[in-house]
């Protein structure tokens, strides 16, 4: 059977108000045994090797390292089309996007993404997308972008 995970802190209510709520609704749908909340972890990379797949619904989120991290893992990933990481995803192959507020769609698309983990396919590009954006990739777009800014204009 299926197991979430729900891992990270509440952002948003530092009382941890969102996550109570979200507690109670997982108990009245008996839901339970099959949902965990394991709040702010340091090392993730144990969680990561465990998923199957990585799903951030966000409302509004610019660009986690956290979707890098799961593609980096081989993870196909299930992001928020608020999420900057929507810009890298190629539906069907390292992953999909959600409607932050839609849970039906996302768990619609967590039964597509079921169906395409069968195949090998989206870990392999997943972990295709993270060394895309690797240190050294990154750190040379970077300093090509300041050279071309402190040119000077012609």
């Amino acid at each position: 059977a299926a197991q979430l995970l729900i891992v990270g802190g509440d952002q948003d209510e530092p009382e941890n108000g969102h996550a109570d709520y979200l507690r109670e609704r997982v108990s009245v749908l008996g839901l339970r045994e099959r949902v965990r909340f394991l709040g702010a972890r340091e090392d993730v990379r144990p969680l990561y090797a465990a998923a199957d797949c990585f799903i951030l619904p966000s409302r509004y989120d610019p660009f986690p390292n956290t979707v890098l991290e799961a593609f980096a893992m081989g993870l196909p990933a299930i992001v928020s089309s608020r999420c900057g990481a929507a810009e890298i995803i190629e539906p069907d192959a390292n992953g999909w996007t959600c409607e932050p507020d839609d849970p039906a769609g996302i768990a619609r698309l967590m039964l597509v993404a079921d169906r395409a983990l069968r195949g090998a396919r989206s870990g392999l590009a997943a972990r295709a997308t993270a060394e895309r954006f690797g240190i050294d990739t990154m750190a040379t777009r970077l300093s090509d972008l300041y050279t071309a800014l402190a040119a000077p204009a012609n």
